[in-house]
């Protein structure tokens, strides 16, 4: 510790970070030498069993831009991995550590500018939830306002000063975190783990809704009624669904061995409390592997997150630098098994040596995103880290939440939201009972940019079938030898068929019903298939992103969950094919024959609450009929 005190003579030389998580009573003081990576390969991995018990080898920040290692559109700066290579870790109690750490009064010069207005950034918001959710380019998405100030008279002391604030001022972070690499500093409280792994037990914690504290001070039962109105809110509510299923599309990805949710929970922070889930799933993959197919998280870019980075792209002209991107702590454990624990990088300022600070800020834009509301949710957050930076609270921050962990109402209201969401998320899917229900059936499953599929795949192979899952641009039909093709849900305007993949589905759907090969068709996919059997394909007045509907589908009730702009329309029958639709609009919800079925609905997501049994029965009738 005495190491960490010589630092305070401003020694800009030795590479360091310090971490506080949430519910340690300790700090974990990390020291070694700095690297520039170009891959996340090229982070250094050790083996075996330390003397010491748990050590941890490197900790990493990676740039937003890493996603070009998935092939994803990104702006890209040329930022590199700043990796620590650990030589020296220690821990120390949190009291000792804000004992020692220097208090310094941090002044900026000129105050902040901005790279948007507010009249800019509400354009930009207009645009995305008119132009892109409102054309099916996706559910949600994330744009950043960025803020750029000089520190005045910046020296290391000042960098320990702000973290010590942050120490000292901010409550329910994941981390609360100093990295600095010899060049710049980064510090940030951030709400939301980004995905760690310990003894092969994977987590995520996917984090929306947004619920701005008015203090300390307010009356309990106002406090409990604007709590129970944000609790109730359906966009707050439907965010974090959309969240949610993206995130569980990554641990479909990577979780073979199955997994659940927990939740919905509250996380409280000084001045805002968040709701959020637990992910939690068993993998046998490299914690690089993991890391990599994580990049990034929905709360932070959009979903599906592929084409939310090509909308990222669109809308920003710029890199994003290190924001909404993750740090990355590797390790090894008492019995030598890798370990990772990585954060996402929000509610973090980038300072260098000579004071140059620069913070980014977002908000999520859904359907109904109300642009002055999501300027004014930007507002709040950049308030909240200037104030830690230039005007630090002098009275620790107290919750709120403990005042209330007793109380019925709340606790009810947090568990309706599960009433009607799916069963099979909720309960741990590595019971292999159903196993065998298609064993050797061989499924194909195009993938059409929506990792949707991922989930798909998931709950089919609980089932016993043999799954594969093929990119649209990839995938011939006369060289697929499966049982069953499956065309899945994705991006896009179904009508325009100049558009390379929506030509590409047409002309494999087109191929399917000539050649009499069975199918079923989500989605996107539902939509080619209405416009191969000459139904008109309409464009909805209010898109269904992110929705749950209660439908009669095929005489029964189900609840299930919609994520599309675009609908087949009713107008006739058609010799062979039940067709389910809404009375009122005529919208299809599913199509079904001897040769194939279809849902508008995406019977994966956490919002169709009998989406296996669904899935699982429409396969049946194609096996059998």
């Amino acid at each position: 510790m005495d190491h960490l005190y010589q630092h305070t003579t401003f020694n800009f030389d030795a590479p360091f970070a310090i971490i506080k998580k949430n519910i340690e009573e300790t700090a974990l003081i990390l020291e070694g030498k700095a690297l520039a990576l170009d891959r996340l390969s090229d982070i250094p991995r050790k083996q075996g069993i330390d003397s010491k018990g748990e050590v941890f080898d490197t900790i990493s920040l990676l740039p937003f831009c890493q996603l070009k290692e998935r092939q994803f559109r990104v702006h890209d700066a040329d930022e590199k991995i700043l990796c620590i290579e650990i030589q020296n870790q220690t821990r120390i109690e949190l009291e000792d550590l804000i004992h020692i750490l220097p208090t310094e009064k941090v002044s900026l010069k000129k105050g902040v500018t901005y790279n948007y207005s507010f009249e800019e950034y509400e354009q930009i918001i207009r645009a995305i939830v008119e132009e892109e959710i409102g054309n099916g380019e996706g559910a949600n998405f994330v744009i950043p306002r960025k803020g750029e100030a000089k520190i005045t008279e910046m020296h290391l002391a000042k960098a320990l000063a702000l973290y010590k604030n942050l120490l000292q001022n901010e409550m329910g972070s994941y981390w609360k975190f100093i990295f600095y690499n010899g060049d710049r500093f980064f510090i940030g409280a951030t709400p939301e783990r980004h995905i760690s792994v310990h003894k092969k037990r994977v987590k995520m914690n996917p984090i929306s809704g947004t619920f701005r504290k008015k203090g300390f001070k307010v009356r309990r039962l106002e406090f409990k009624d604007d709590l129970l109105k944000f609790l109730t809110d359906q966009k707050e509510i439907n965010e974090l669904f959309m969240v949610v299923d993206e995130e569980l599309k990554m641990m479909a990805r990577f979780c073979e061995e199955g997994g659940m949710i927990v939740g919905p929970l509250l996380k409280e922070m000084s001045k805002l409390i968040h709701t959020e889930y637990l992910l939690a799933g068993k993998s046998s993959h490299d914690i690089i592997k993991l890391l990599r197919d994580s990049m990034y998280a929905a709360t932070v870019t959009g979903s599906p997150v592929e084409n939310a980075c090509n909308i990222i792209h669109k809308y920003e002209n710029e890199s994003r630098s290190y924001y909404a991107s993750a740090l990355a702590l590797i390790g090894r454990d008492q019995d030598g098994e890798d370990t990772l624990d990585s954060p996402i990088t929000i509610r973090t300022v980038e300072i260098n040596k000579e004071g140059a600070l620069s913070l980014r800020v977002g908000a999520t834009l859904v359907r109904d995103s109300i642009p002055s509301e999501e300027v004014q949710e930007t507002v709040a957050k950049i308030g909240g880290m200037l104030e830690n930076i230039e005007n630090p609270p002098s009275d620790p921050p107290q919750a709120i939440l403990p005042y209330f962990a007793g109380d019925d109402e709340i606790h009810m209201v947090l568990q309706q939201r599960n009433q009607y969401l799916s069963k099979f998320w909720f309960f741990n899917q590595e019971d292999s009972s159903d196993l065998k229900v298609f064993s050797d059936f061989k499924i194909t499953i195009i993938d059409n940019e929506d990792d949707f599929c991922l989930m798909m795949q998931h709950m089919i192979n609980r089932m016993g079938a043999v799954t594969q899952v093929i990119r649209y641009s990839e995938y011939k039909l006369e060289k697929d030898t499966a049982d069953l093709v499956i065309v899945g849900p994705g991006p896009g305007n179904p009508n325009d068929l100049d558009h390379p993949k929506m030509k590409k589905l047409f002309e494999i759907t087109e191929q399917m019903l000539v050649s009499n090969r069975k199918f079923l068709a989500i989605c996107l996919g539902h939509q080619v298939l209405c416009k191969a059997l000459k139904i008109e394909v309409i464009k909805k007045e209010h898109p269904f992103q992110g929705v749950q509907k209660k439908i009669d589908l095929f005489g029964k009730n189900q609840r299930v969950g919609f994520y599309n702009t675009f609908a087949g329309k009713w107008t006739q029958e058609i010799s062979g094919v039940n067709i389910s639709f809404d009375p009122e609009s005529r919208e299809i919800h599913a199509l079904n024959s001897n040769q194939f079925a279809s849902f508008q609905f995406h019977a994966e997501s956490i919002l169709t609450q009998n989406g296996y049994d669904l899935l699982k029965q429409a396969l049946e009738n194609l096996k059998t009929s």
